[in-house]
């Protein structure tokens, strides 16, 4: 008799316990893409998914923003996809796209606009890298426009509600910036010549 109230007993607690909550940090597609492709323990996926700097891409912008985000476009060395991420300098708040592969390249447009000359001439150099997600165009910027107070370059995010045509500026730190809009990777995503100020 002993046995079986401890039976029901335990099988009475196993029923009203409550399910484990699990938050889920990345998608399954994406950690199983991760560890096809780097052969990396699961221990180590969400660190691995969580880098601005994978060990097969390289830099080809990045700078901080002057509330000290961050901001990297890297590309895989064999230039197999391109990717841009955001965040802290603990987390990545947003990848884009999520899916690393040669599609990722038609999923940015880049435009420019060069200006020889100086102040008599209004010199200029506007370099755009844009993507559109949820709604929003997100706009890298790097510009040079010698009328500007000091002639400062100038680097940073413009954020478009494509509805509302609503911005959000993200100013950065140009001081922190490295790399740039190199023509071997421009040439592979779509050219535009929309001009973002």
């Amino acid at each position: 008799m002993k046995i079986w109230s401890a039976s029901l007993l335990l099988a009475i607690t196993a029923c009203s316990s409550p399910e484990p909550k699990t938050v889920e940090t990345v998608s399954i597609e994406t950690v199983d893409e991760i560890k096809k492709e780097d052969s990396i323990e699961s221990s180590t996926y969400e660190q691995k998914a969580n880098s601005y700097l994978l060990a097969n891409e390289v830099v080809v912008l990045s700078f901080k923003t002057k509330k000290n985000k961050q901001v990297f476009i890297c590309r895989d060395q064999e230039n197999k996809y391109l990717v841009y991420r955001f965040g802290s300098p603990a987390k990545v708040e947003l990848q884009f796209p999520e899916k690393l592969d040669q599609s990722s390249f038609k999923k940015f447009d880049y435009s420019s606009y060069f200006r020889p000359g100086g102040v008599a001439n209004l010199g200029m150099n506007l370099d755009y890298l844009s993507f559109t997600n949820g709604g929003y165009r997100y706009v890298i910027y790097k510009t040079y426009a010698s009328e500007s107070v000091g002639n400062e370059d100038e680097i940073g995010i413009r954020i478009i509600h494509l509805k509302t045509n609503k911005r959000t500026q993200i100013e950065g730190n140009f001081t922190t910036l490295e790399g740039g809009f190199p023509e071997e990777t421009m040439e592979l995503v779509n050219q535009t010549e929309a001009l973002y100020d």
